[in-house]
């Protein structure tokens, strides 16, 4: 697929997803989201890919869904014009699950690479990553409700969960911006960095990952998200059961013999 709104490189095991509206602080369009899945689908099929950053091209993250788009809007194909309001709700259902549902099912671990803002549904793309880096120009917002909207892309099941429930509550309500060192505070990102070495600092953590062996990164992403709903009875018996898949793997002989022999070990997923 060719990508006009999207870019999509892969290097060193690293697949980067740069979102490409630089002139609208790549807002969210219809062509982004299709772009977006179809990206999503190629690097979780590429067994070559093993970690997943995605970021912004520019000076911001993501702005959100295109405000043009909405009602009101200036452009004449605004959501006012797709029909009542069941309509409305199925295309926004379907647009955010969607997304978000399929970002958060990548099977590899997602990195949010924030250089700049990220609000409304910016905010939520990068909550549903793994992991965020923000650099010192990064900035988080609840746009939903500065224009009279509910924040219709997860944001209210992901910043309790981020930030808890009281603080969560406070910044869905306000609209207020949330500031990098308070984001860093807060546990909305992993950390700050200087802007000079956001890219850096990001790459260096996808590479160690990437390093590591991908079977058990990926049965831990899997049994972290499901055992945020699991009593510790249950999350035993599953973490029994994956660490037997590991147990018999090839990339555990690998790590065995590396450790034995003093060398770094090459994992292949096996």
């Amino acid at each position: 697929m060719n990508y006009t709104n999207i870019i999509l490189k892969k290097e060193d095991r690293i697949a980067t997803i740069t979102l490409n509206r630089p002139d609208r602080l790549n807002a969210i369009s219809g062509d982004m989201i299709e772009e977006l899945m179809n990206a999503f689908d190629d690097v979780d099929k590429d067994a070559e890919v093993r970690v997943v950053v995605i970021t912004g091209a520019g000076k911001g993250f993501c702005s959100g869904a295109d405000v043009q788009k909405m009602t009101g809007g200036a452009e004449k194909d605004n959501i006012s014009a797709t029909g009542g309001a069941e309509q409305i709700r199925q295309m926004m259902l379907t647009s955010a699950t969607r997304t978000i549902s399929r970002l958060r099912a990548i099977q590899k671990p997602t990195i949010a690479m924030v250089n700049g803002v990220a609000v409304g549904a910016g905010f939520d793309l990068a909550l549903a990553c793994d992991m965020r880096i923000g650099s010192e120009n990064a900035r988080f917002m609840n746009a939903f409700v500065r224009v009279g909207l509910f924040p219709g892309w997860g944001g209210t099941w992901f910043y309790p969960r981020a930030m808890g429930v009281a603080r969560g509550l406070e910044y869905l309500f306000t609209g207020d911006f949330i500031e990098s060192k308070d984001a860093e505070r807060f546990g909305v990102v992993n950390r700050i960095v200087p802007a000079a070495d956001l890219e850096k600092d990001v790459m260096t953590l996808a590479r160690k990952i990437a390093n590591n062996a991908p079977i058990p990164i990926k049965l831990m992403k899997m049994q972290v998200y499901e055992g945020l709903g699991m009593d510790l009875e249950t999350a035993l018996k599953v973490a029994a059961a994956f660490e037997t898949i590991t147990l018999t793997s090839e990339d555990h002989k690998e790590g065995v013999a590396a450790f034995r022999e003093k060398r770094p070990a090459v994992f292949k997923g096996k």
